[in-house]
């Protein structure tokens, strides 16, 4: 009798392990679908250079700034920022962000991809000049 409840519990158990590697995989599956869907997106617009960084890519496009952010569920044209060159009068940068015009901020978690995507936006808006 104990031990048919000892191999009960076993299998609650291994049935609970199971259901949440199911979940798991299935969500990684769903977020990879996402971060195409936004790849795909980024080269349908002819952007040269992106980066993914604090949960959004950023992308230095032909006119324009894209910043589009993942969440679980994706509406590109609602998740995305844009910032026109021709809209840009100043860049900075302020610890691990670069401000546009003072006002808006790009976020970024390392300082190497801060510096490589500040000093590609600088050779954009050079070019536009």
């Amino acid at each position: 009798m104990y031990y048919l409840i000892y191999i009960g519990d076993r299998m609650i158990f291994i049935g609970l392990f199971v259901f949440i590697a199911i979940v798991v995989v299935g969500l990684n599956m769903y977020d990879n679908y996402n971060l195409q869907k936004i790849e795909d997106y980024i080269n349908k617009e002819k952007c040269e250079k992106y980066i993914y960084s604090k949960g959004s890519y950023k992308a230095l496009c032909q006119d324009k700034i894209l910043e589009i952010s993942n969440s679980f569920s994706i509406d590109i044209k609602q998740d995305k920022i844009e910032y026109n060159y021709k809209d840009i009068e100043s860049i900075d940068k302020e610890k691990k962000n670069i401000l546009i015009n003072d006002r808006d901020k790009i976020s970024f978690s390392k300082d190497e991809e801060l510096e490589n995507f500040y000093i590609q936006l600088e050779e954009k808006l050079n070019k536009q000049d």
